[in-house]
Parts: structure tokens; sequence; C-alpha cells
């Protein structure tokens, strides 16, 4: 199993360690909730090291990437990143990825562990330019520092105080020891925070420095258990849940990153899909009383099947069951009471707006 320059550290904080694709991280410290709430509350810091990075440059790196996702790269422009997919000829989704953009002929591609192997060989294999494709996730490690007292934190821990004044999705290279470190304003916790892209050999220094900065103020270690029921609270997809091979980003209800006139991979179904074609969408169900609804429950209204929730579980903040669903398009609209079957019983639901917990920056 693969481990990250940190799992020493998980190990020391006492960390119940799962295996997640082909991983060892911890899943939690003390407790989801514990470590959710910290992160609402103060911040929580996590060790993502297993997401794959990719550079793809050269004079036709954009080019390439033009042809590869579905969000136009006008968009983007040096120091900041955006979210989009790597999507396929039928307008699922290979990978959701985020581009951060260097400069011109020159971009750093974040994408899932999982799939991580699939999109090298993706982006490859739909490489018809000059652009050199560049794996280096081996070599970097990554840490998220997330919540609102994100900021302060940061600023005991680096000695340059540019991060500070990052907006939202931008960027900036720093010095950290005697290595260089990547920090992007940027996140999927629904929490203002930072993402700490750098060298392995500086890993450890930087987990243990940035939690005895932030031990006074609430940080605490968070793992996927947390990092999973954050996401789902801010209503963000997942790959594999939300987002498939099989379901477009029209139906996962993110196309708003659909947008490119270049000639990607998908276009013709997903421009059909945003005219109004899907035959399915992703709407919030949460549920008032008892039950916490899990991951392939169906959604019923009355005796009609509408669909399938694709991630559920517990809220900490809302203290109740929630989840998104993948239902018929035009079946559940907000406000709707609907039900969910839990363990053979179908319980009361009601259909809520996007997302459960707007986002805090």
């Amino acid at each position: 199993m693969k481990r990250t320059p940190l799992y020493e550290e998980h190990v020391k904080l006492g960390a119940r360690m799962v295996d997640f694709a082909g991983w060892d991280l911890p899943v939690m410290y003390t407790s989801i909730i514990d470590e959710h709430a910290a992160t609402r509350t103060a911040a929580g810091l996590f060790d993502v090291s297993h997401m794959g990075e990719i550079l793809v440059k050269g004079a036709q790196a954009k080019t390439l990437l033009g042809r590869l996702i579905p969000t136009s790269m006008d968009r983007l422009i040096p120091g900041h990143c955006m979210y989009s997919c790597l999507c396929n000829e039928r307008g699922g989704v290979v990978d959701d990825i985020f581009i951060f953009m260097i400069g011109e002929g020159d971009y750093y591609i974040v994408v899932n562990a999982a799939t991580a192997e699939k999109d090298l060989a993706w982006i490859n294999g739909h490489n018809e330019t000059s652009a050199a494709v560049i794996d280096v996730s081996a070599e970097t490690a990554k840490i998220d520092l997330q919540g609102p007292r994100a900021r302060e934190i940061a600023a005991r821990v680096l000695d340059d105080d540019t991060p500070a004044g990052l907006a939202r999705f931008q960027f900036t290279h720093v010095t950290y020891g005697s290595s260089p470190m990547m920090v992007s304003h940027s996140g999927y916790t629904g929490e203002h925070g930072y993402e700490f892209f750098l060298p392995n050999a500086n890993a450890v220094k930087l987990w243990t420095g940035i939690l005895d900065a932030g031990r006074d103020l609430g940080l605490k270690p968070a793992g996927l258990g947390a990092r999973d029921s954050l996401r789902l609270e801010a209503a963000y997809s997942l790959y594999g849940h939300e987002i498939t091979d099989d379901i477009s980003p029209i139906e996962a209800g993110i196309g708003w990153f659909v947008n490119s006139a270049d000639d990607y991979i998908g276009k013709e179904i997903l421009v059909a899909h945003k005219a109004g074609g899907a035959g399915r969408e992703t709407v919030c169900i949460e549920i008032p009383g008892r039950g916490v609804p899990r991951e392939g429950c169906a959604v019923y209204s009355g005796d009609d099947r509408l669909g399938t929730m694709t991630s559920a579980g517990f809220s900490p903040t809302l203290r109740k069951g929630i989840g998104l669903a993948l239902v018929r398009r035009g079946t559940a609209q907000a406000g709707m009471d609907v039900q969910v079957e839990i363990r053979g019983a179908r319980i009361p639901a009601r259909v809520v707006r996007r997302p459960f917990y707007k986002f805090h920056d």
C-alpha cells in the first residue's frame, strides 16, 4: 500500500488508518464530528499528498487543455486556478480537476488519487500537440489548511505575507525552508483556506509547523472522514459519486463551467444537455427527522422512484441527515416532500436548495 511522506506523523497522532484507493491514509484522529467542527469554527489540517499532480508545458499546452476540458481556457490568467473536468466522448467525466496557470505554456493540473493513472493515460492518449505532459505526483506533497482561522495560522508559519492577500482561486510561490512551495487560496471544504504544494522532503516540517502554530487557535488534524462530510455540506461533487464516466457535469449540477467554444471532447452531448436535454439532474435532500441516508439509497415520491442518493450522511453542522441525489429531471423541486428508503423503510425527506452549507471566506 502507498504511503504519503506524513505517514509516520499520522501514526504518532494516533490516527485510524484505512485503505483509500491503494493509499494508507488517516480517516480520523479523534472523531469525524470533532474534526469537522474544528474546521468549521477554527481550522483543520489535511494531508492530501495522495492526490496527483501533472504538468502540461509548452507552446501548445493551452491547445491541448482546450481539447480536453469544457471550460474556456481564456478564463484563466497567470496566478489563478479554476475547476473543470476531463470529459469523455459520451459527455461523462473522466475526472474533475483543478488547473493552475503558472504562465503562458505552463500549467499545473491537480487530479484525484484514484484516477491519476487513468487521467495521465487519457491526456497522453489525446495529445496531438507538442505539449509536454509530466507526472510529478510521486515527488509532491499536498497539505490543506482550511477554516476561518487559516489566514492567521498561515501568517505564523510563513515568512512571506503574500498568501494572506490572495483572492479566492489565486495562488503564489514562496520559499519554505530551502525549497519552493506553491500556495493557493482554495480548497474543497466550503471554508476559507489554503492548499500547499511542496517537495516531499519538506512535508513533515510544514505539517508539524502548522500544527504547532495553530494549536492554541483550535486547529486540529483532520482525516478523510471530515473531508468528506465537509464537502458534502458544501454540496461539492466527488468523482465516483456525483460525477462518473456515465454522469455528465450538467446532470451533476456543475454545468456552470461548460462554456468553451473550443472543439473539446464530449462537446456535442454537453451542449445538448446544457440546452435542456439531460434526462437527469442532481438535487439536495435533507431528512428533517431521524434517519441518516447513505449512498445508494432510493428516493421516492409516493410509489414513483425518482432516483438514487450519490453521496449522503450525517451533517455535523446541521445535525441531520443530508445527501445529493441523481433523479429524473423535473421530478424533484426545492421544497418538495419526498421519501428516502433507509434499510427497507421509507423516511420522510425534503428537497432543499443547494448548498446545504454556504461557502464561508
